[in-house]
């Protein structure tokens, strides 16, 4: 059994929940019961709360709603499938707007959802894929060979995305604005669901990253632009009646080809501390004995990052035993998808090897949602993260980066975008080819 098999996930970087203070909340109602624990637990809220009413189907109250709260493969195709919910009304826009703007493809149902997810399939072809995976593979290059002492990685990392990104979108970025830029991007995904000053820093985020890429629009739009880059294509996108979409709900769709690839920050943290916490992973993947794709999935199936998606149920649905009324916001936990032990054998343990005998299925490995990325709701950018983090897998590798600081914990969602770490370029493994993606 290799190195990388037997790697337990509260070793690899991750420190679990605070221990339970159930006097604390007992005395409280349900729902703010439920609230005060989903703050104290994190990523296990739902694992425990199934674990305390010991069923795998939850029905509750949470912030004066009716829920449902499903897990797993099966359950996951239940909600990706249902043609009887809406996720235009699932989650108020207070607490989604910092992160997917006004009018977001992703608050779309029906037709109209249909017609927008169509050009983000279009522009997110292969050709795109490998363009954006290549860019952020040789900047990351370029730039790592200067990074030596204590440093943030995630800090370095997000601004060479952005520079990646807006590169293939036809954004010009100057290069003494890609770090505000960028931290914009992270504040935005950081501050989704806080009610704190992490959401107050997401809507300032929000507002300069809405003005400088809806005067982009504009000006494509004056210039009657007839390229085909990413900024152009979306600029003359036309609703189902044939108008063009407001410039600002145009900006919207082109920060939603951004800010997710300056997400993958985060999955990069979880690479560098897999690499760190079992150095024999490096030559693992340097060598080939593990593929660059299986690493990357492993990570995304692994790391803390989305806890949980919702849509709302506008007839009575049913799933296994429970009956879920009209109305109801109808959950998925993704988290506890991605570490189902029904699906994943040792859910806890970082094994990149897994997939050789689990193969992944539209329902089974949700971090970027679930179902068909052509005709649902399953992100149209997964390809990109996927070769984004494989294309990256061997230089990771290959970076002598010792983390510093705290085990990554499960309780703040998602973690905090940071990576404290001691790169020592003298003492790097050898540099091997990259394995194939």
């Amino acid at each position: 059994m290799g190195a990388s098999r037997c790697i337990n996930r509260l070793t690899t970087g991750y420190a679990g929940a605070m221990s339970d203070r159930t006097s604390i909340v007992t005395t409280l109602p349900e729902s703010l019961a439920h609230v005060a624990r989903l703050r104290r637990d994190g990523y296990l809220f739902w694992a425990k709360l199934r674990q305390r009413q010991e069923t795998s189907v939850i029905s509750t109250r949470l912030l004066h709603e009716d829920v449902t709260v499903v897990h797993g493969a099966e359950a996951a195709e239940f909600f990706y499938e249902t043609d009887a919910t809406r996720r235009s009304s699932a989650l108020p826009i207070a607490l989604v707007g910092p992160l997917f703007g006004e009018g977001p493809v992703h608050m779309l149902d029906g037709s109209a959802h249909a017609r927008r997810k169509q050009m983000f399939n279009d522009i997110l072809d292969a050709s795109a894929v490998a363009a954006v995976a290549d860019t952020v593979a040789r900047r990351w290059t370029e730039e790592s060979v200067h990074w030596r002492g204590e440093l943030d990685l995630v800090e370095q990392t997000a601004p060479l995305l952005l520079e990646s990104a807006c590169s293939w979108v036809g954004i010009p970025l100057p290069y003494d604005d890609r770090g505000r830029r960028a931290l914009d991007m992270l504040d935005m995904v950081d501050g989704f669901g806080a009610f704190t000053v992490r959401q107050a820093r997401a809507r300032r985020a929000r507002r300069r990253t809405d003005a400088w890429i809806t005067a982009l629009v504009e000006e494509a739009r004056r210039s009657h632009a007839q390229g085909q880059t990413p900024l152009e294509i979306i600029a003359r996108h036309t609703d189902e009646d044939g108008m063009l979409l407001p410039a600002h709900t145009a900006a919207v769709e082109v920060i939603n080809l951004l800010r997710p690839i300056v997400a993958i920050s985060w999955l990069v943290d979880g690479l560098i501390r897999a690499f760190d916490t079992v150095p024999a992973l490096r030559a693992e993947i340097l060598s080939g004995e593990v593929t660059a794709f299986e690493m990357a999935q492993e990570v995304r199936r692994t790391y803390p990052f989305v806890p949980f998606l919702a849509t709302r149920a506008v007839e009575e649905l049913r799933w296994e035993d429970v009956t879920i009324p009209a109305g109801t916001l109808l959950v998925l936990d993704v988290w506890g998808t991605n570490h189902d032990p029904r699906t994943w054998r040792d859910p806890g343990v970082f094994d990149p090897t897994r997939f050789r005998v689990t193969p992944v299925t539209p329902y089974n490995l949700v971090p970027q949602g679930g179902g068909s990325r052509y005709e649902g709701h399953r992100c149209p950018g997964e390809d990109v993260t996927l070769a984004v983090l494989a294309a990256l897998a061997g230089p990771v590798a290959a970076l002598s980066a010792t983390v510093l600081g705290p085990a990554l914990g499960l309780r703040r969602m998602p973690p905090q975008p940071a990576c404290r770490a001691q790169v020592d370029p003298d003492t790097a493994p050898a540099r091997g080819i990259t394995p194939d993606r």
